[in-house]
């Protein structure tokens, strides 16, 4: 009994010689599922198109995702020195929904952003250290935008103050004051269980900090559970009671890898065990050997920040000390604005927290603590260690959580590049770019083995599929007369592939072969 499968169309694509990791952990499994969101708690059936009629827009122009779009990374091609990822910039798992602190709507919704980025394929440390630029400074595997800790807005005072309780003024947009937010202090109410969240005046869905259920899709030891009277929206934990190391969850913009929180035990040894990767940031709250800002006042600076923010700091002191137009304001500071009462807590800004390697630990031997003992991760949240990926040694930031499972201090990336920023919008391509794939609405259908049922004569195919797809099977006995079984089978919604079942005696047709063929495909945002 042969039962065989054809298809039509097969596109064969090239692989590089040579693996490597910035060309082969993109995440193309769901490349042909289109991005989905849950709008609120009342409209909890994902859509593919949004927001409903009705449901509040506050995106500029009432922008909005008006035909569906595809998710994830949609092609890879790469040359030598680089490798050119297209992608959407939304997620396929689904989406949303986003509340306000108060509990309302945020109203700002993610929208297709058709990105053509380029990364370097050749990262190399940079001997003078680069601020991130506000807004996108990486992309996930998954091709969601990844920003830094930093959520564009900084302290302003509204006049010179002459002592630290006198301090006052407010955070504003695109400032350039030193006393920089931190953006999961003030913005994580407004983040999706997926741990991401888009402004109003673009659309573009980005994570701050780790991304759980990207994490999830990936098997990076996470677990999520439903929630109760909802269709699709999960909560997503950390499953930290056998943790692997972490797989590449993302590539910043000087070329190093992201992973999770996890990784070898010691950074030169795949022997040593898995651990969680200690970030070196503590809070300023006088542990560990640093000023306590609630009694002192935002009155001093970190030697890390000064770096960053290029505060004076001519002989390398941690802290420094501020002028007075430098102050900060209180930790117990309060304003009262159309959101309600705002308290300037500790933890708010960036530099109230110090980093741990410019700590003195033993004051007696003046000996700082040290990474690779006290903690993991330098000031750009990374390290120099051997990886499943790079058995030879890399670069490689790691996102950063405590011992709870809580994101902690910086999140996933400091306030600067560990290497030289070589990547960002590539408005052409090469002409030799070696294309790796090409997903999404170009995906062709792949047939699985035939499954023969002989105790219901029947036979189940299975296809890969695209959403929005139409398709046509056909069954022949000798390759030269076919017979359509179904002209126009739909994909099924949401998911990778299609199955069809044909009732026919496996016994009086002992051979039988079968061919399926995409014949539509819907209107999409491309």
């Amino acid at each position: 009994m042969k039962y065989r499968h054809l298809i039509t169309g097969l596109i064969p694509f090239s692989t590089p010689a040579v693996a490597d990791p910035i060309l082969s952990s993109w995440y193309t499994q769901q490349s042909g599922v289109y991005a989905r969101v849950i709008q609120s708690g009342a409209l909890t059936t994902p859509v593919t198109t949004w927001p409903a009629s009705g449901v509040v827009n506050n995106n500029t122009g009432g922008a909005a995702q008006t035909l569906p779009v595809y998710a994830d990374v949609q092609r890879i091609r790469y040359t030598t020195t680089d490798v050119y990822i297209n992608a959407n910039g939304l997620a396929s798992y689904t989406m949303g929904p986003w509340f306000t602190g108060n509990g309302g709507l945020f109203g700002f919704w993610p929208t297709d952003k058709d990105y053509q980025i380029r990364i370097t394929r050749n990262p190399a440390p940079a001997a003078t250290k680069t601020r991130h630029p506000g807004g996108m400074i990486g992309m996930m595997v998954n091709g969601v935008a990844i920003y830094d800790l930093g959520d564009a807005f900084a302290f302003n005072q509204s006049a010179t103050p002459t002592v630290p309780t006198s301090v006052t003024g407010t955070d504003g947009m695109g400032s350039t004051g030193i006393w920089s937010r931190d953006a999961l202090a003030v913005e994580v109410v407004t983040f999706d269980p997926g741990f991401a969240h888009q402004p109003g005046n673009n659309g573009q869905y980005h994570y701050h900090a780790e991304p759980k259920a990207l994490r999830y899709q990936l098997g990076d030891s996470m677990k999520r559970t439903l929630n109760a009277g909802t269709t699709d929206t999960y909560t997503y934990t950390e499953d930290s009671a056998s943790p692997r190391h972490s797989p590449i969850l993302g590539w910043c913009y000087d070329g190093y890898p992201i992973y999770g929180p996890y990784g070898y035990a010691s950074a030169t040894n795949a022997a040593s065990g898995i651990a969680r990767m200690r970030t070196g940031f503590v809070l300023r709250n006088g542990a560990s050997g640093t000023q306590d800002l609630r009694s002192t006042g935002r009155i001093t600076y970190p030697k890390w920040a000064a770096a960053v923010w290029n505060v004076a700091n001519p002989s390398g002191a941690n802290p420094v000390t501020l002028t007075a137009t430098q102050w900060g304001p209180a930790t117990t500071y309060q304003t009262t604005g159309p959101g309600g009462v705002t308290t300037y807590a500790l933890g708010r800004y960036a530099a109230d927290y110090d980093f741990l390697g410019d700590i003195v630990k033993t004051p007696s031997t003046g000996t700082k603590y040290q990474q690779g003992t006290d903690f993991d991760l330098d000031q750009y949240n990374g390290r120099t260690c051997v990886t499943p990926e790079f058995p030879q040694g890399t670069y490689a930031y790691f996102v950063a959580i405590d011992g709870t499972g809580n994101t902690a201090f910086p999140h996933m990336l400091g306030k600067q590049y560990y290497g030289t920023p070589n990547a960002g919008n590539a408005a052409t391509v090469p002409a030799n770019a070696v294309e790796m794939f090409n997903g999404g609405p170009n995906t062709q259908p792949t047939i699985q083995a035939p499954a023969i049922d002989p105790a219901t004569d029947s036979v189940t195919l299975t296809w890969s599929s695209v959403d929005g797809g139409t398709y046509k099977v056909e069954a022949s006995s000798n390759l030269q007369s076919w017979t359509t079984l179904n002209p126009a089978i739909p994909a099924t919604p949401g998911a990778t592939s299609t199955p069809f079942t044909e009732s026919i005696s496996t016994q009086a047709n002992p051979k039988r072969f079968y061919k399926v063929t995409r014949t539509g495909l819907a209107t999409f945002d491309p």
